[in-house]
């Protein structure tokens, strides 16, 4: 049986390989769903758009340490950056992933993507709270 990591490895995998762009998906439906983002991710250029995208792949693919991440979870507080903000832009990750494998996406994912979500949710809260991360 597959881990969680390696599921949604394989689903970003398949979304490279269909060559579809989720960047514009994921910041519309923050932009949606969380207007209020707009006044931290509004003013980034799309240079800084994939780099946050590509450290948000990093997280849900388990590939960062837990300094890394507190560093990354402080900063972003120090934004006004709260846990359901970063709850939003990883339920728009995968939202766009979803949605780009339709026809493939199964409850396995759904699991898998919700796990590792829930996973880093808590770890960042960790982090804020002064907590042990996991």
């Amino acid at each position: 049986m597959a881990t969680d990591n390696e599921i949604i490895y394989q689903c970003l995998e398949a979304v490279a390989d269909s060559q579809t762009d989720i960047a514009p998906a994921v910041y519309a439906s923050v932009s949606e769903k969380m207007p209020g983002m707009d006044q931290h991710i509004g003013f980034m250029d799309s240079r800084m758009r994939g780099r946050m995208l590509d450290q948000i792949y990093k997280l849900l693919l388990g590939d960062v340490d837990n300094g890394y991440l507190e560093f990354e979870a402080r900063m972003h507080q120090g934004y006004g950056a709260d846990l359901a903000q970063y709850r939003g832009i990883l339920d728009a990750v995968k939202d766009a992933v979803s949605n780009v494998l339709s026809d493939t996406w199964s409850a396995a994912e759904e699991t898998a993507w919700n796990r590792s979500i829930d996973h880093i949710v808590g770890d960042i809260s960790a982090v804020l709270h002064d907590e042990p991360v996991s």
